[in-house]
């Protein structure tokens, strides 16, 4: 967190000046809930300047409209981290309030506690999203990846609650939009061989796992590719740890390349 001190006449046509402190984010992690639906709006062109800064600096609307433009235009640069999309680990908003159902919790850092199973629904539907810009897609998205307090994921639950889902302000499933194109960043920096940036070739002779471009999410020939023939096993693949899973992966891909280097 940074704090920075603001000055301003409180009556503009009286030579009396007064100052206001506040702390104010530096980075994703230091974002809160509010600062993170604020960061939305803003790239959905949904949100003024001034209630963009209010929200990010916590200095009152009548206080940083006394400011200059120039007072205005150093302070927002201040929150230019914004606009890169960073490798970030953390779900910021960690509890979504629904009706007829319990507070559904966000996932853990760095996906702990996601099952492969749980993972491939919430991309999939993630990636529907960002090619269909359905609203019912968003919704699935979001219930895949919301459970009630030791709550194991069962495909069942979104369709239970998607709906419910939908009435939660659009600005707040934004702001859970934003935040997963982080952790996918944070996704492709500590798993590079499974979440590559460019379209990759599958040889599907040899059953290697497919990697999944910025474009794409192919999970389903993923799982594929691991159960194989063992259709009795698919739930125990399904339900094992997402990052079980991803080192597994990438220890297959190291061996692979160490055999074709021979």
């Amino acid at each position: 967190m940074l704090t920075i001190e603001v000055k301003y006449r409180p009556v503009s046509w009286l030579p009396f000046s007064q100052k206001a402190e506040s702390n104010v984010p530096q980075n994703w992690g230091d974002v809160t809930q509010k600062q993170l639906i604020a960061i939305a709006c803003l790239y959905k062109s949904a949100i003024s300047d001034i209630d963009f800064l209010k929200s990010m600096s916590g200095l009152k609307k009548n206080i940083l409209n006394k400011l200059s433009d120039f007072e205005l235009y150093k302070l927002m640069e201040i929150f230019e981290f914004v606009a890169d999309q960073k490798p970030y680990h953390e779900f910021i908003i960690r509890n979504l309030s629904v009706s007829y159902h319990p507070v559904l919790l966000a996932p853990s850092h760095k996906l702990k506690g996601v099952t492969f199973g749980q993972f491939i629904f919430a991309d999939s539907y993630f990636a529907n999203y960002q090619q269909s810009n359905d609203e019912d897609d968003l919704n699935k998205f979001i219930a895949s990846l919301y459970l009630g307090k030791n709550e194991n994921f069962e495909e069942r639950l979104i369709q239970e609650r998607f709906l419910c889902i939908g009435k939660l302000d659009m600005n707040i499933r934004q702001a859970i939009v934003l935040n997963y194109q982080l952790i996918h960043e944070w996704l492709a920096l500590a798993y590079p061989l499974i979440f590559q940036k460019q379209e990759q070739v599958v040889n599907d002779e040899t059953r290697n796992p497919e990697a999944v471009s910025r474009k794409s999410s192919p999970w389903i020939k993923v799982f594929q590719n691991f159960v194989g023939d063992d259709i009795l096993h698919d739930e125990a693949w399904a339900a094992k740890p997402v990052n079980t899973i991803f080192a597994y992966m990438t220890r297959k891909y190291k061996e692979n390349a160490r055999t074709r280097n021979k």
